[in-house]
C-alpha cells in the first residue's frame, strides 16, 4: 500500500483521471451516468487501485498494473 498523492499537481491529476470514469447508477427505473470521485478520506492508494466514491457508496477503481 502506498500513501495517497501528496503534491497538489499529483492530486489534481488523480482527481481528473478518476472523474473520467463513468459509473452508471440504476434506481430500478432509470440509469444515469455519474463520474467517479477519488475518496480522499481514505489516505491510501496504489499503482493499481485507488479508493473511489460512487452513488452506491465507497468502491475501488482498479486497472492493469505494469509490474
Amino acid at each position: 500500500m502506498v500513501a495517497a498523492p501528496t503534491g497538489v499537481e499529483e492530486a489534481t491529476r488523480l482527481r481528473g483521471i478518476v472523474a473520467g470514469v463513468t459509473y452508471w447508477a440504476w434506481d430500478g427505473l432509470t440509469e444515469d451516468p455519474h463520474p467517479l470521485r477519488w475518496d480522499e478520506s481514505r489516505r491510501e492508494a496504489d499503482e493499481a487501485w485507488v479508493p473511489v466514491l460512487t452513488p452506491a457508496g465507497p468502491g475501488v477503481l482498479v486497472w492493469a498494473n505494469s509490474d
